[in-house]
This record gives C-alpha cells, structure tokens and sequence, in this order.
C-alpha cells in the first residue's frame, strides 16, 4: 500500500513541473544616425539622384536635417535644399533591421515623393524605392567617409575653378582650410579660409558653411560668395563645386562658375 501511495504522489510531482518555454532573442532596432550620403539608382533610365543628410534618431524613429541636399546626377549646380528657401527633411523609421524612408522633393511636375524601404547591416543601407511621378529603383545609403572630428581637426583642399559666366584661359588655382566651428561645437558646423590665385577679381574667401554627409555648402557673407562642393563616391577624396556671387557683391558681382577639389589627407586625418 506504500509503494502504491508512493508512486502516486511521485507521478502527481512529475505532472506539477513547469517546463520552460524557449525564447526567440529580440532584434534589436537599427542605428541611423549621423551625417549619411544615400544613392539612388534608377531602373527606369532616369540616372542617380544623391542625397546628403545628417540623421538624428530617437527610439525606432529618424529625421533628416533641414538643410539636406538632393543633387540630380550628383551635380552641385542642380541640388536642391541648399537655397535656404527650400526645406527638405527626410523622415524615417526603423524596426529590427528593417528601415523605411520617405523624402518628398519639389519639382515643375508637383512634389516627389520618394518611398525607400531596406535593411540595415551595421550603419550601410540597402533596398528599393519608388516615387509617386513613376519611379523606381533601388538605393543605397552609408555613413560620411571623411567627416569633420572636434576642433581643431582640419582638412585641407586644393584644386581649381574657372567662371562659367566670363570663362578664363588660365584657370584660377584655389586651396581651402576647414575644420569645425569651435565656438558652436557642432560637428555639421564649419569655418575656414580659401586662398585664391590668378583671379582677377578675389584672392581670398573667409568662409563658414555646414557638413551634410560628405557634402558642403560654404558662404563668405562679406564677399557675398557661396559654394556647395559634392564628394566624388565611392571614395570622398575629390569633390565638385559649384560656386556663385550676388549680384550685388563688391567683387566678382554676378560670376559663377564650377571647380573640382582634391582632399589632402595625412596620416594624421586617420
């Protein structure tokens, strides 16, 4: 009789453990914050369209800085956002790896939005987009490959430039010095100097401007001159500018033009 009552409260025992359930690890939610140059490609024959942002995340959303540029082909002459009368702020989302991206671009055919949907693999991006005008393709986006550290980090550029409006035989030779603004401590924020040879109308520019991605755009508000300079992909070491004055500047009054520049690295900038 003690064997069967003993059998009885062990069976009873046995039948009252609770089995753990497994657990699936959570994905935890991608990162996409920080100066970005994103790439679309089109499959319909439209070309590339580059677009440079400074992301700023909170929980599983992101937006884009309100001076980001969308350049056409990656041409500076064609970008939009840099005018300051145009504000295009990309938006997005994340969940796991998986990342949504919308950004909405005036144009003659009413606005362009753009829908960018990918996965996150570190800090690159990577998917396909459509458009509301009919587009498609797929895209790309990575972090900036050279952007500015703390003061008083500097990089040097040097390269040449020649007028569009009044072109010259010998092209003017330009060199800039950038780093950080100090006095903001801001890393998209930037001040510096050109130096300018064989102009015949500016030796030198003091310049302040803001990093988006691997892009810039600089103004001297004395010389009433401004330039937006676009990173050569996929290496950022040379760039193409674009460069203007108002028309109502003490020199050089109405001359724009294009030029191309060259990042002097050193060890040091590593």
């Amino acid at each position: 009789m003690k064997r069967i009552l003993l059998s009885a409260l062990l069976a009873a025992g046995c039948g009252a453990m609770n089995t753990p359930t497994p657990t699936t690890p959570s994905i935890k939610d991608a990162k996409v914050s920080g100066q970005y140059n994103l790439v679309l490609t089109s499959a319909k024959g439209n070309g590339t369209t580059n677009i440079y942002t400074d992301f700023t995340q909170t929980g599983a959303t992101f937006t884009g800085a309100a001076n980001t540029l969308v350049c056409p082909s990656n041409d500076s002459s064609q970008c939009k956002g840099d005018d300051h009368v145009i504000s295009i702020t990309p938006s997005g989302t994340v969940s796991g790896t998986n990342v949504t991206i919308v950004v909405s671009v005036p144009s003659t055919a009413g606005a362009d939005s753009v829908t960018m949907i990918g996965l996150a693999t570190g800090t690159s991006l990577a998917g396909t987009y459509t458009d509301n005008l009919g587009d498609s393709g797929t895209w790309t986006a990575f972090t900036a490959i050279h952007p500015f550290g703390p003061p008083p980090g500097v990089y040097n550029y040097s390269g040449t430039f020649n007028s569009t409006s009044n072109p010259l035989l010998i092209a003017p030779t330009i060199s800039i010095e950038l780093g950080q603004d100090a006095s903001s401590y801001i890393g998209a924020n930037l001040t510096g100097r050109a130096t300018i040879m064989n102009s015949p109308c500016i030796g030198s520019l003091t310049l302040s401007g803001q990093a988006i991605g691997d892009a810039f755009t600089l103004t001297d508000a004395a010389s009433k001159a401004s330039i937006i300079a676009l990173p050569t992909l996929p290496t950022g070491d040379s760039f193409t500018f674009s460069y203007r004055f108002e028309t109502t500047a003490a020199r050089c009054a109405g001359d724009f033009g294009r030029g191309v520049l060259t990042i002097n690295l050193s060890p040091w900038d590593y």
